[in-house]
């Protein structure tokens, strides 16, 4: 017998696959998204970076679920024992946690929303999937909510208990956006190299203003010269694995080619989303005609100094540097 998990992951998994047109429109509809965002320009970016988490170095739409998920959860429980107990109290209190949750669905629908923007292309389909669910559910919390005010307590109650069992089937799938298909976690490469001096690349090798990919034991290092300076971060994007070196490089930064997240070149910090991870980032010196690198390490080594102009013009895709 098929679990009921595994029932519903090749459900959704079959309807994303065949049902004409929708994996492709899911894509589509994401594109524009993230081409609304940008057109707002940079303040647009800067919006969309709060609702990514940038400056919390976590996505923030998981953070806000709890608050959504955690109040409809517990009105259930008041409910009943308003219920058995006959208790006002509990009633009061559920009906309070019904409109916390209508409300506070609002700023996780939009981190949501904006996570979704710059999905991976493979699981943009099943997050189209996660979004439509959780509208139908707040759909019934809300008249949930217009019911109770109404002091019509029992309606109201089934309301709830029907967007309840859908914002469950939701979360599950959330769970699997992340933990299967690995959307809103690190796709930094997980071993850590050059702890000491290493040689990676002859000095000649490295032309100015041209970012240049070597592996180090396997692992991706992007290099750039700028002037006298040579830069060195990981080259792999921490939020979807894009390559770094082939995206475009502006003032002290590099922009991924896939979904646009902003990185500078000096320490790796976030510059724009919608990354929430910074790269790691390396020391370098020449020795002998030799490019070396070492690791920062925290607490040990100096903090770099931040480049004076660390943000894209307009919001738009960086220009490759004359």
């Amino acid at each position: 017998m098929v679990p009921l998990q595994q029932q519903f992951r090749n459900q959704v998994n079959e309807f994303v696959e065949n049902y004409p047109g929708f994996r492709q429109t899911s894509k589509d509809v994401a594109r524009s998204i993230q081409d609304a965002i940008f057109a707002r320009g940079e303040s647009g970016r800067n919006v969309a970076d709060v609702l990514h988490g940038k400056q919390i170095g976590h996505p923030l739409h998981p953070i806000l679920t709890d608050i959504t998920i955690g109040s409809w959860s517990l009105s259930l429980v008041f409910d009943i024992w308003s219920f058995l107990m006959r208790s006002p109290s509990s009633r009061k209190a559920a009906d309070r946690l019904i409109t916390l949750g209508v409300l506070s669905a609002v700023p996780t629908a939009l981190a949501g929303i904006t996570d979704f923007s710059a999905i991976k292309q493979d699981a943009a389909g099943h997050g189209a999937v996660h979004g439509m669910i959780n509208t139908l559910a707040l759909f019934f919390f809300w008249r949930s909510m217009k019911h109770r005010s109404r002091n019509y307590h029992f309606s109201g109650f089934l309301f709830s208990t029907l967007g309840l069992g859908l914002m469950t089937l939701s979360a599950w799938l959330g769970g699997e956006l992340v933990y299967e298909r690995r959307v809103g976690v690190s796709h930094l490469p997980e071993k850590q190299v050059a702890d000491d001096w290493t040689p990676v690349l002859p000095d000649t090798d490295l032309m100015p203003n041209t970012p240049l990919r070597v592996e180090v034991d396997e692992y991706p290092i992007l290099l750039y010269r700028r002037g006298n300076k040579i830069s060195a971060i990981t080259a792999q994007c921490s939020h979807a694995g894009g390559p770094l070196e082939k995206g475009s490089i502006k003032d002290g930064c590099v922009q991924c080619p896939w979904h646009q997240s902003v990185f500078d070149l000096t320490d790796g910090h976030v510059v724009h989303g919608p990354a929430t991870y910074e790269q790691p980032h390396y020391l370098t010196r020449v020795v002998d005609g030799q490019i070396e690198i070492r690791r920062w390490r925290l607490g040990m080594d100096e903090y770099p100094i931040e480049n004076s102009a660390v943000h894209s013009q307009n919001g738009q895709a960086l220009a490759d540097q004359a």
